[in-house]
């Protein structure tokens, strides 16, 4: 009898348990496509894009949880998608041909791994990455620590969360190297199919003494024939440069996380008029001895968590005070910069209100 009750226990354990680690599978599909970017009402860009929008999807989660996420390709270039600072099986790391085969036109791959370690990151594609982060092909990844006594929105009392993600771009390169490449790979699948070599140059070899035969023999290879480098024209936050970069809003008093996250090519300074910051942790770590910046650098690949609690109200300006990226197409202000709104306690932020200035 007590063995009976014994396995009847361990199989409702069984049961309960697995109920639970269902519960925690965050399931996910990316679809790429080729569109226009509207970054400004008159500059449009085309663009891959992550089910039609830049920045893509945000992969919000809980330490532990498993993230399962389908990435279906309709676009005719090859991807990867690589999940920047996160700690997972090899085989999920989405680096092409390292890794795993690039997902050609019309192919799928799903990607499964747990959440760890928690904190502050971001997803990118890793295949011909100039072009493809540039065009907006990341996204954040937000992983909540499953021991509460970790969560910095706790600890500080934080009343707002956001998330800013940089990029930089030049439009017309964009454009050029997207429609280069579609008809690069569009020829090469025709040389698949005839058993032609890729007229593009690329080619995979076993070793490097397999590519260094190749060279003697007389092979030319891609990097010889060199393309152009893209001159950054305009500088984002969430997809979009000044004036469109919606503002911050809060109270004197009250606790704002910023998480700010390089995905682009450049770095950044962005200067916080008005207000002291405190840099709580970079690259999803938590710092054990936070410190206090009133200018932020945030290099590619990087990513900081701010906590702001202003204490005097108004309108104060967030500038990149590497003044270039504060411009759109050369012309003050634009770019990387945006307002943050602070209200007193009888919700009046300011008797003067900001104005759109583009004529600097």
């Amino acid at each position: 009898m007590k063995k009976r009750m014994l396995t009847i226990f361990m199989i409702t354990l069984f049961l309960s348990a697995a109920q639970v680690w269902a519960g925690q599978v965050k399931r996910y599909t990316f679809k790429i496509t080729i569109g226009q970017w509207q970054i400004l009402p008159d500059v449009s860009v085309k663009s891959l894009m992550i089910n039609n929008q830049i920045p893509g999807p945000t992969i919000e989660v809980t330490e532990g949880d498993i993230v399962e996420v389908k990435v279906v390709n309709y676009s005719p270039l090859p991807h990867t998608i690589h999940w920047h600072g996160m700690e997972i099986p090899n085989k999920e790391d989405g680096v092409p041909y390292v890794t795993q085969d690039p997902i050609e036109r019309g192919e799928s791959f799903t990607y499964r791994f747990v959440a760890e370690p928690a904190g502050t990151h971001f997803w990118h594609c890793h295949w011909s990455t100039l072009l493809h982060i540039s065009g907006g092909m990341y996204g954040p990844l937000i992983v909540h620590p499953k021991d509460p006594s970790k969560d910095l929105n706790k600890k500080y009392h934080v009343s707002q969360d956001r998330v800013m993600i940089l990029d930089s771009i030049d439009p017309k390169w964009q454009t050029k190297m997207l429609a280069m490449m579609e008809k690069m790979h569009a020829m090469e699948e025709k040389s698949e199919k005839t058993g032609m070599e890729k007229s593009g140059g690329e080619r995979l070899f076993k070793s490097v003494a397999e590519f260094r035969k190749a060279i003697e023999e007389g092979y030319k290879p891609p990097y010889l024939k060199g393309i152009p480098k893209p001159s950054y024209k305009y500088h984002l936050i969430n997809g979009h440069p000044y004036p469109l970069i919606p503002p911050v809003k809060t109270t004197v008093g009250k606790t704002v996380r910023l998480r700010l996250i390089n995905a682009g090519n450049n770095p950044h300074y962005l200067h916080f008029h008005g207000m002291s910051l405190l840099v709580v942790a970079i690259d999803g770590f938590t710092l054990k001895n936070p410190y206090r910046l009133t200018t932020i650098p945030l290099f590619p690949g990087q990513a900081k968590d701010l906590i702001l609690r202003p204490k005097i109200p108004g309108w104060w300006a967030v500038h990149d005070h590497a003044e270039w990226a504060s411009t759109n197409n050369g012309h003050f202000p634009g770019g990387a910069m945006f307002l943050i709104g602070v209200a007193d306690k009888t919700s009046r932020i300011s008797n003067y209100t900001p104005k759109i200035s583009l004529t600097q």
